[in-house]
């Protein structure tokens, strides 16, 4: 034994298995050296030896009895993001089995931060008291109700997944107060804010749906429950928002909408204009323009992708426009420094397959799309917390891959190791 007491302990390079959410004995942090390892450093690979102190990283050697891992040259980077889901407190899936199995497929593909931007609010207490926000499980945060019209966005998507699932479909008015809050003007939004307050969101969703032509859409009944908001009240509800602590997420669809949340300066927009082109429509519709690129530069909006839902409305010639849309807004994007994060809205899936669909497009290099995924959407999560780097005093939760993904990005999938908060995650 060194004059340290250091314990050795050299990892094997197999495929760990995860501890129950919910169920396993929690540990507490325990100080270690990683050694022989390939850190990512937001561009490439460093080799580079880090210690483990209550869950913290530092590059200061430690003192007293601690463990080393031999990393044996894998390749580090900070844990992947789901910037988009609902898959964690959603409704009618909302139960404890689908949960675990949910935080399980999570923690297999080393998203260990997920965002919630709409669901009930009831369940949200249940997940952080139970399930989620602890290291042997996921980091969550959830909007709770979403604020909408009275027409709009998610109503018609609900009634129908109700009635999908053969369940008594409610009455807009059940909703009301639980799913979503309508907000018609500013007399319902300071009416109805202690109610979204009581809830304790950790963000404020808002909806747009073709907010450039609101008013035509109205009167349209067949569009009833896929509408959104008055872009109007939009910069009142930000600002409403912002004074209460809270970012704002805006939900768009056209090119009008995103420039819409630009301008009431949301803090994060939802959504690549143009994944399923409406009826009547064309790419022009769906364009970001350069000023407007340039504007969420600026005021540091983050853009979540969700480009990989396309494939489940279009098929064949009507994929590849809307393919050539996101290519054209991803470029122009990323060219002016908006800050892009890797989100799917895929119920029953991660954004694992999201990354992979970002990476068929072709836009970006892997340095690039491992950024966005490792990275950035750590800090459009939880802009607050110490993550999304790995660097002295931030939290130590970090995945090992065998490979090096600059050179193959399919390398993301193979993962040796995962530590969240200086906690090992593995079989008990």
């Amino acid at each position: 034994m060194s004059k340290n007491k250091c314990r050795i302990f050299f990892v094997a390079l197999a495929v760990l298995c995860f501890s129950l959410p919910g169920v396993a004995q929690l540990q507490s942090a325990k100080p270690y050296r990683f050694i022989n390892g390939q850190w990512f450093n937001g561009q490439s690979f460093r080799r580079q030896t880090f210690y483990c102190v209550k869950g913290i990283l530092t590059k200061k050697k430690l003192s007293g009895e601690f463990a080393t891992i031999d990393l044996s040259n894998g390749f580090v980077v900070p844990p992947f993001s789901e910037a988009h889901n609902h898959n964690l407190a959603g409704g009618i899936y909302f139960n404890r089995e689908f949960n675990e199995k949910t935080i399980r497929r999570y923690l297999a593909a080393g998203v260990f931060y997920v965002k919630i931007p709409g669901n009930p609010g009831a369940n949200a207490p249940v997940l952080r008291s139970e399930l989620v926000n602890r290291p042997d499980s996921v980091d969550a945060v959830f909007a709770n109700g979403v604020l909408t019209s009275r027409d709009g966005h998610p109503m018609g998507m609900t009634l129908d997944s109700f009635k999908q699932a053969k369940i008594d479909v409610p009455s807009v008015a059940e909703l009301e107060g639980k799913v979503l809050f309508i907000i018609e003007n500013e007399t319902d939004l300071l009416t109805k804010w202690k109610q979204i307050m009581t809830g304790k969101p950790d963000f404020i969703k808002v909806i747009l749906r073709y907010s450039e032509n609101f008013a035509g859409r109205r009167g349209t009944p067949e569009l009833f429950g896929y509408n959104g908001l008055d872009p109007q009240l939009l910069p009142v509800i930000v600002k409403q928002a912002h004074a209460a602590g809270l970012r704002v997420s805006a939900h768009i669809d056209s090119a009008a909408d995103f420039a819409a949340a630009v301008n009431a300066g949301v803090d994060e927009i939802n959504h690549l204009p143009g994944a399923v082109f409406e009826k009547g429509t064309d790419e022009a519709g769906y364009l970001i323009t350069p000023e407007t690129a340039k504007r969420a530069a600026k005021q540091n909006i983050f853009v979540v992708t969700t480009t990989s839902i396309a494939k489940f409305y279009a098929k064949g010639e009507a994929l590849e426009k809307v393919q050539s849309v996101q290519r054209k807004n991803l470029r122009l994007l990323n060219k002016n420094g908006v800050r892009l994060a890797v989100g799917s809205d895929n119920f029953m899936d991660t954004s694992l397959e999201e990354a992979m669909y970002l990476k068929s497009l072709d836009v970006f290099d892997n340095a690039e799309l491992l950024k966005m995924w490792s990275v950035t959407g750590a800090q459009a999560i939880f802009p607050n917390r110490r993550i999304g780097h790995l660097r002295e005093g931030y939290e130590a939760s970090f995945i090992v891959l065998r490979g090096n993904p600059l050179e193959d990005f399919e390398r993301v999938k193979d993962i040796q190791l995962r530590f969240k908060q200086g906690i090992l995650i593995k079989n008990d």
